[in-house]
């Protein structure tokens, strides 16, 4: 019988251009400036920071067999993470990301659709998809993941459309949803009645506040903890970070309150850096050296 992998995680893996704050060439120009940052990001991210806390990872992704593609190989080897790819065109997800230290924005292509002709993902004991529209795409073989005994996880991430029918979902499909403050915002109205508003989606609820720590309800037991202090370089990848450390700790018997400080402590580390990708493993070796991740 094949090993049952601690967290399957399931998206796409971004190729990202990190566009220099306040530089936009008028059509005609050419700018240059002392650099643009390059990073690889998106399910990547969760994936990476749980391979750094320790936990034996799957990544399913849409690949083909593109430049991109073949970095993303190349990475997840050297981080340990196992691909599923899943047939897509070349290079399917590239974003331009405008950022400072309050937010982002994004400009994206993403080959999503291809999610949807999932049938089975690999046994784990966590699932995590990170993304509103990638979670729709998946319905079907995320349900048949939780049937086999898999917990599921969802973050958020602007959709309107979905977080618009987030309120209505009645399923209970999903056993930890993290939204940040803005999408717990369009989903509630307001983001401190979230873990209430979205109890019949999600078992357990987590809102991300920036400097403000984290608020909800984790296992039933409300939770509200500060953020890690840090200084902040790029907020990309920060909640990718921050579920990664939640589901570590869950699966280390934390308690609560223990799981989402390791998570915010993730986060602060990622915060330190362009980007949410980890590329040295060292970057966890604290939070690894305080608690056994347990098989």
């Amino acid at each position: 019988m094949m090993p049952v992998t601690n967290l399957v995680v399931v998206g796409l893996a971004y190729f990202e251009v990190f566009v220099p704050p306040h530089v936009r060439p008028a059509p005609g120009e050419e700018v240059f400036v002392d650099g643009i940052q390059l990073a690889l990001g998106g399910a990547l991210n969760t994936a990476s920071v749980a391979a750094a806390l320790g936990l034996n990872v799957t990544l399913c992704l849409p690949m083909g067999h593109g430049l991109v593609d073949e970095a993303v190989t190349l990475l997840a080897q050297r981080l340990g993470i196992t691909l599923v790819p899943l047939a897509a065109r070349d290079n399917p997800a590239i974003s331009l990301v405008f950022s400072d230290v309050n937010d982002r924005a994004f400009l994206t292509t993403a080959e999503l659709d291809v999610l949807a002709n999932v049938k089975r993902l690999p046994a784990a004991t966590w699932v995590h998809v990170p993304g509103l529209e990638e979670a729709a795409r998946l319905t079907a073989p995320l349900t048949l993941a939780r049937q086999m005994g898999a917990r599921i996880s969802v973050s958020g991430s602007w959709s309107t459309h979905q977080l618009s029918q987030l309120a209505e979902r009645k399923d209970g499909a999903w056993d930890l949803l993290v939204l940040n403050e803005k999408e717990a915002q369009a989903a509630c109205g307001q983001a401190e009645n979230a873990p209430q508003c979205l109890a019949q989606a999600a078992h357990s609820v987590l809102v991300t506040l920036g400097a403000q720590g984290v608020t909800g309800l984790l296992n039933t037991v409300p939770v509200r903890v500060p953020a890690a202090p840090t200084q902040v370089i790029d907020a990309t990848g920060a909640g990718d970070a921050f579920c990664a450390g939640v589901i570590a700790g869950l699966m280390r018997d934390m308690a609560p309150m223990e799981a989402v400080q390791l998570g915010t402590r993730a986060a602060a580390k990622i915060l330190t850096q362009t980007g949410g990708l980890v590329t040295n493993p060292s970057l966890f070796a604290d939070l690894n050296r305080e608690s056994l991740c347990k098989p």
